[in-house]
Formats: structure tokens, C-alpha cells, sequence
């Protein structure tokens, strides 16, 4: 059968019109044979358009007419139902053309399903990385240059993902809602991304006095209402306080669901089952979406492609210094990647060697946990080992955007496989039901890659590979990579959690505040006693007030925190300069003023400050991770637009709640055992 229709699916990409196909289908045996033992078939043929004509015969030629069609005449509403399935996959098919549509699409499922995936002469050797663990000259001068070109990049985050494996479920409805929604820290993921790209503009903002505003490309899905509930997202927070027109969403289409035999799974009568086609579409999306042009009308050749799902991503200079590389090598295409740890089913980077016509063909490129076996790697599929010349891959991607345009004509559906995970029902010969697995056909976006070659006559040298168009940057993974994937549920494993995510994201903030700020700090807990009793201390900084950490430690210098206290720190300009801290310290202001962008320039300065109250209520059922904390005393400074408070050589006691009001400076001062308070309009 695949035989047969490879070589109707050549014919078929020929055609010119649907007519055309139709005749090219009505050669194939089986059409005729099947329309004459179903004579309302075969009726419904002649009555409805020809592009629905086609879709029938189409099922016809893959064998799964009698499967989706079955007892057509005895479906209640069958009409309607059948012009809706027909519509939906006349748009599957469209955006399927390449692989030669809808029958390109079965016929490529088979193929992997049967491991007759066509076999080249491919090697996965160990890369060549640019090194950005360790702070130096180099990587400060590669930030530097990612930051100088910042107004030519743009960012492109999938959220198409539902929240199940979270517990993420709207509470009157039931039903899932997107990753994208997850409080953590105090937000949504979504605001989380957002806060590290407003972070990198105000930083480009304060070094060129320039205003930047990056466009967004953001892809949904139809799966649970996932389109609806992202753009609401936005909408119900005014986009952020950013130009609406800088958005761009795009949504995946759902495809079939194909069974381990074959088959294609429905979920009603004439009502197939779908899920989103993955992220693995994106660049045929953004190619069909027209999303290449809004990001060209933006002056936009750049891109930096990051997922909801792992908010450390945007630490410190990482993304900068990984963008600047990208500029100074003139890459096309890169990959962030990071050691490998115990316990996580992650993909690897790889420098791919493929040898043809006497000639070798390179590019970095990605490998799928998934895949391991498939490509003779099975010694890395034990997750207990780490040991690995291979480093994984991050989806943390840099992508020039006229590159991976040219390479999604090339080949729109990178890296395709498949996953029998989903279990379905169907009937058997016998007319039994009976659970089975099935999957999508599905493409990896970060494969893009591999249509990204560089040709060469001999094999490439280790220096070589530093110029080829295609680049890995190696950075440390506890400030690259921690995602939340699945709710924690004790006793369970913790990785991959947002309470283990929000352990990392502590223990980063050790590290700034611990050994770039010297602030004496207490000791991160264990796993297990961070799991029974909570954090030793909460930090929560919107990254604004830096991100780089050389940045941060200007405006936090020395001082010591307490076991249990806490910082909240939503501003960006703060001089937290030898304080002692025993309870908990929240600063607070209106980062930006508008949708144009224009920041608030409210600054607090507290010099020689004593802060003493009984901060966190540890008896109350705090999520910390979600920052929802109960607090029996604080010290609160909320500050209006452009406001300015200094406080010095003072102790703050027990709760205090200071408001400074916008356009006015607040000064607390001790003086000659005095305490002088006093207020001036700027």
C-alpha cells in the first residue's frame, strides 16, 4: 500500500486543480469498487463540491472510509456532520500540501509506524559548544553585543500546551486551562515572559536611551480552548501595558489521532479525533499565518524562540550573551544546551554528519528522548546516567528569520515522528471495543536545523565547526533550564514540578545575593526539608531591577538576611545598601506608566537599615511557590509614579505601611539621635 501511494501522492502534488486530483483518485481501484457497494456514498459524491469530493475519495484511497464512514445512512444529522468533517480536513489537507496532503499525511504515520522511514548515511557526533557558563571579558562582551541588537530581534513563545498534568482547571467550567495560566511566583508564566523581555528593553532603554519594544508571536491551539483563554490572558491584563499591535497570535490546527493500526480514531460518529499538530508546525504556520511578514513589517530579522514552561530562562545575561553570539558569528540558527541531570527524559544537541554524492553535509541539530533507540543511542535512554558527551537540549533557540523561512520551504515539518501515547477506542473485526494507543504525526521545531546544512568535500575539523551557519552555546543549567511540566504529589518524583522549579529559582537567588551582592544569607534546605517545611527565605525580584546579576549587585550591596525573611522587589531602580533584614521587606511600584512603554522611575534607596517584625505566619498554608504568603508583620514601601524614598541609619520595627505619593520624595533620617521625617514634591 505505501508503494501505491507514493506514487499517488507524486501525482497528486502535480495536479493543478482540485478537478484534476479528482481524476487522478478516480484511476485508483479501489474508489470504484468502494462507491458501488455504498451507493449513499457514492450519491453524496455527485451532490456535494468537488473539494468534498475529493476529501471522500481521498479517505477512500487510505482505507479509512469504511472506518469514518461506517453506517453513514443510520447517523442521526449525518449531512451536516459529514460537510463539517470534509471542511475540517480540506483545511488539514491544505496545510498538510507538502507531504501531499491528507493521504500524505496517513501515508507518512504508516512509514514511521512500520520503521520503513527512509535510511540515510548519518552520523551524531560530539559538538563543538561556545561557552557561556563563566562570567569574563568574552561572554561580557558578547552581552554587551546581544544588547546593542536587541531592537532587530523579536520573540516567539509556543503556548499551546493545556494544563492537565498541572491540576490546572478553571473551577466553574472543569475544564483544563492553559500552562500559560499557572501562578508562579505571584503570576502567570505568560506575565513571567513578559517580565524577562520588559526587563531586557529597560535595560537596552538605560544603556542607549532608546525605546524598544519587541513583537511577540505567540501560538496557540484549539485543545481545550487554549486560543481563547491565551488571548484572554492578554486581553484582561491590557497586553501588559504593551502596544496590542505588537502581538501576533497564530493557532496550530488539530489533526488526526492514528491508531497503532492503522486506523484513524474518532471520537462520535463522522467526528474524528483531533490534537493541536505541535510545535514542530510553527514555521509552516508562521509561513501560512503570514507571521514572517508582521515580523518583517517590524523591521524584525531576529528571533529568539523560548517556552512558557521554564520561567529561569531569562537569568542573568544568558539570553543576551546567547543572542550576541549569534551576531558575531552570523549564525542562521542555534541552540542553547545544558549539562544533562539524573531523572529527566530530555533531548540531546548533536553535531549531525550526513554523508551523500561524495560529499559530507553539517549542521547542530536536535535528538529526541523519544528517538534514542531509533538513531542506536539506547545508552542514553537510562535517565540515571549523565555521563554523556552529549549535552541536553533546552528549546531555548536563536533563530535569523530569512534562514528558517528559506529552510521551512525546504522541509516544512522538521524531524517527523511519532509517539503512541494516547489511548483510544475502537472496534475491532468483531465489532468489540477495545482500548488501543495512538498518536499524531508530530515535528520538532528546533529541527528546522537540519535543513540548514553546510557542505563540505571533506570531514570537518573540530575548528571547523565554530563556522558552520548552525552554532550550540553550553550554559550552566541551574540559570537555563527548570521547567514545570506536572503538579507535585507527595511521595512522588519532585523534578520537572513547580515547587522543585521554585527551589532552583531559591537557590539562584542565593547565589546573586550570597556571592555577587555579599549579603550574608542562611543555607538553602535540603529537597526533602524544603518539601516538609518550606524555604529558608523568600526572594522574589521582578528581573527588571537587573537582569544581569553585575547590574544587580550595584544595587544590592552587603547587608544580611535572616533564616525566614523575605524580599519582594517590584521596581527597578533600588539601593539596598548594608541592610539587616529579620521579616519581611516588600517595595513596590507601577513598573511601567503606559501602553507606550514609558517606565516609572520611582527609586527607593534604604542605607543602614534595620528592618526587625515577625514576617512570614510559618502555622498558615502558605504556597510559596505561587507566592501566596500569609505575613503577621511586614515593612511595606509603595511608591507612586517617578516617587523617590531614602531612608538611612534607621530601624524599622514591627509593620510599617509607607505610601509615597507620585512626584514627591520621602526622606527618613536620623540625625544627632533625631529621626527626621520629612516629604518634598520633585
Amino acid at each position: 500500500m505505501l508503494d501505491n501511494l507514493d506514487i499517488l501522492i507524486h501525482n497528486l502534488k502535480k495536479a493543478d486543480s482540485v478537478i484534476r486530483k479528482i481524476q487522478i483518485l478516480d484511476e485508483d481501484r479501489s474508489v470504484d469498487t468502494f462507491l458501488n457497494s455504498h451507493p449513499l456514498i457514492k450519491k453524496i459524491t455527485k451532490d456535494y463540491p468537488p473539494e468534498y469530493e475529493f476529501i471522500i475519495k481521498s479517505l477512500i484511497v487510505i482505507d479509512q472510509a469504511s472506518n469514518i464512514l461506517y453506517n453513514l445512512e443510520n447517523t442521526p444529522d449525518y449531512d451536516t456532520l459529514l460537510k463539517n468533517l470534509c471542511k475540517n480536513l480540506l483545511n488539514i489537507d491544505e496545510f498538510y500540501k507538502p507531504l501531499g496532503g491528507i493521504i500524505g499525511y496517513h501515508n507518512k504515520f504508516l512509514t514511521l509506524l512500520k520503521g520503513k522511514d527512509q535510511k540515510q548515511d548519518v552520523k551524531f557526533l560530539e559538538p563543538e559548544y561556545i561557552d557561556l557558563r563563566k562570567d569574563c571579558r568574552a561572554i561580557n562582551e558578547l552581552t554587551k553585543l546581544g544588547l546593542k541588537n536587541l531592537d532587530n530581534f523579536a520573540l516567539i513563545c509556543p503556548m499551546g500546551g493545556a494544563g492537565e498534568r498541572l491540576n490546572l482547571y478553571d473551577p466553574k467550567t472543569k475544564e483544563a486551562m492553559p500552562a500559560a495560566k499557572l501562578n508562579f511566583r505571584g503570576k502567570s508564566l505568560a506575565e513571567n515572559l513578559i517580565d524577562d523581555i520588559q526587563a531586557l528593553e529597560h535595560l537596552y532603554w538605560q544603556t542607549y536611551k532608546k525605546r524598544v519594544q519587541m513583537p511577540i508571536v505567540i501560538m496557540t491551539s484549539d485543545c481545550k480552548n487554549n486560543h481563547k483563554h491565551i488571548v484572554s490572558i492578554f486581553e484582561n491584563n491590557n497586553y501588559f501595558k504593551r502596544d496590542k499591535n505588537n502581538f501576533y497570535f497564530i493557532k496550530q490546527i488539530s489533526v488526526p489521532l492514528i491508531s497503532q493500526n492503522g486506523n484513524w480514531a474518532l471520537e462520535a460518529p463522522l467526528k474524528l479525533a483531533l490534537r493541536p499538530s505541535g510545535h514542530g508546525a510553527l514555521w509552516r504556520l508562521m509561513e501560512k499565518t503570514k507571521a514572517f511578514d508582521f515580523l518583517k513589517n517590524h523591521k524584525k530579522d531576529k528571533a529568539i524562540i523560548r517556552q512558557i514552561n521554564n520561567p529561569i530562562a531569562g537569568t542573568d545575561y544568558l539570553l543576551l550573551s546567547f543572542m550576541g553570539a549569534a551576531i558575531k558569528k552570523k549564525k542562521a540558527f542555534g541552540f542553547i544546551s545544558c549539562e544533562r541531570k539524573k531523572g529527566y527524559k530530555e533531548g540531546i544537541n548533536v553535531l549531525k554528519e550526513e554523508q551523500r554524492d561524495h560529499s559530507y553535509y553539517y549542521n547542530f541539530s536536535n535528538i529526541e528522548y523519544t528517538d534514542f533507540k531509533k538513531h542506536k543511542l539506547e545508552d542514553l535512554s537510562d535517565i540515571q546516567k549523565t555521563d554523556s558527551k552529549f549535552f541536553a537540549n533546552t528549546n531555548i533557540l536563536f533563530a535569523d528569520l530569512n534562514a528558517v523561512q528559506k529552510a521551512s520551504y525546504l522541509n516544512p515539518f522538521p524531524a517527523l515522528t511519532i509517539n503512541l501515547k494516547t489511548k483510544v477506542f475502537l472496534k475491532d473485526r468483531n465489532g468489540k471495543i477495545i482500548e488501543i494507543k495512538a498518536a499524531r504525526l508530530e515535528s520538532m521545531m528546533q529541527n528546522i536545523a537540519d535543513s540548514i546544512k553546510d557542505k563540505k568535500s571533506d570531514k570537518i575539523k573540530k575548528e571547523a565547526e565554530q563556522n558552520l551557519k548552525t552554532f550550540i552555546s553550553l550554559s550552566d543549567r541551574s540559570k537555563t533550564l527548570s521547567s514545570t511540566k506536572k503538579a507535585y504529589v507527595e511521595g512522588s518524583d519532585f523534578a520537572d514540578t513547580p515547587q522543585m522549579c521554585f527551589y532552583d529559582v531559591l537557590c539562584n537567588y542565593l547565589d546573586l545575593l550570597k556571592n555577587h551582592c555579599q549579603m550574608k544569607m542562611p543555607q538553602m534546605p535540603s529537597k526533602n526539608e524544603y518539601l516538609l517545611t518550606g524555604p529558608s527565605f523568600i526572594i522574589n525580584f521582578n528581573p527588571i531591577i537587573g537582569p544581569l546579576y553585575t547590574d544587580i549587585s550595584k544595587k544590592i550591596i552587603t547587608g544580611q538576611l535572616i533564616s525566614g525573611s523575605e524580599i519582594q522587589l517590584e521596581i527597578a531602580e533600588v539601593l539596598l545598601q548594608n541592610i539587616y533584614l529579620n521579616g519581611s521587606l516588600i517595595i513596590e511600584t507601577d513598573l511601567i506608566s503606559d501602553e507606550k512603554n514609558y517606565y516609572n522611575s520611582s527609586k527607593c534607596t534604604l542605607d543602614n537599615v534595620t528592618i526587625k517584625n515577625l514576617g512570614i505566619d510559618k502555622s498558615a498554608k502558605n504556597i510559596y511557590w505561587q507566592n501566596k504568603i500569609i505575613r503577621k508583620e511586614y515593612l511595606k514601601i509603595s511608591l507612586g509614579t517617578n516617587s523617590e524614598f531614602y531612608a538611612k541609619d534607621i530601624e524599622f520595627i514591627n509593620t510599617h505601611e509607607i505610601i509615597v505619593p507620585s512626584f514627591h520624595k520621602m526622606f527618613i533620617l536620623r540625625q544627632k539621635d533625631k529621626i527626621i521625617y520629612k516629604i518634598d514634591k520633585i
